[in-house]
């Protein structure tokens, strides 16, 4: 299972370090939360459900947002999967996002408000939850210094609609990220998640996530991002990757 992903780790390293030599001095757009403009990306990704049971799920999305400016924009992600686990395995297209986000700033602070929306389009039960799913959030960012910056904020996932055989969801997410991002336009950030599970009051899990991103010029820029399961009795994942390619100012 590790080594079907080796090829895309060896693909990114191969863009990323001739990338370093077109650099140029500007902004990286699209790190903190409360920035955006006009992109789209693909992005392979792997989530590793059960690593000694074999169960995984792979994803290729392929995202598309816009910005009405950096403080407004709307976007879609289509995602195609492949479920993998012994003697079981299903291709298709997973469950669609439909995403609207506004941030308001102010002297010290900037602000957001976002909704998603999770549209049960899967063609098959593995590959989707079979329900729409509604998730508002809201977070915060400071920008400790030119370079550094941190964030937090809280998501709510419920389901309001959908396949009444399959099980409701109803979870809570608290996030806090760290971000640096160098002059020499590349970034690294640190990212626990803390996940709350209403349905079951006892249930909760502490997973983390890294993304180390380049800009290979002025409007492509490249990204890796791994994961794992860190702690609680609540399990989704045992370990995930996720890689990036952005097109941006479009």
């Amino acid at each position: 299972m590790y080594k079907k992903y080796l090829w895309l780790v060896a693909l990114w390293m191969l863009c990323a370090v001739p990338g370093f030599a077109q650099l140029q001095k500007f902004c990286i757009p699209g790190i903190a939360p409360t920035h955006h403009v006009t992109s789209m990306e693909l992005s392979p990704a792997t989530t590793v459900i059960d690593n000694k049971g074999g169960v995984s799920i792979d994803t290729l999305t392929a995202k598309m947002y816009y910005a009405f400016n950096p403080d407004y924009n709307v976007g879609v992600e289509v995602p195609f999967s492949r479920y993998e686990a012994p003697g079981d395995s299903h291709n298709g297209l997973g469950d669609v996002l439909l995403s609207a986000q506004a941030v308001q700033h102010s002297e010290y602070f900037d602000f957001g408000v976002k909704l998603d929306s999770y549209l049960p389009t899967a063609n098959d039960d593995s590959l989707g939850t079979g329900k729409w799913q509604l998730a508002p959030a809201v977070f915060a960012v400071y920008p400790v210094n030119p370079n550094f910056f941190v964030a937090a904020g809280y998501k709510q996932t419920f389901s309001v609609a959908g396949d009444g055989s399959r099980d409701h969801i109803n979870y809570g997410r608290v996030r806090v990220l760290f971000s640096y991002m160098s002059d020499a336009q590349w970034w690294i950030t640190f990212d626990p998640q803390y996940y709350i599970n209403y349905k079951h009051a006892h249930e909760a899990e502490l997973v983390w996530e890294s993304e180390l991103g380049v800009m290979v010029n002025p409007g492509t820029a490249l990204y890796i991002k791994p994961g794992a399961h860190w702690g609680g009795n609540w399990r989704s994942r045992d370990w995930t990757l996720n890689m990036g390619f952005k097109i941006l100012y479009l």
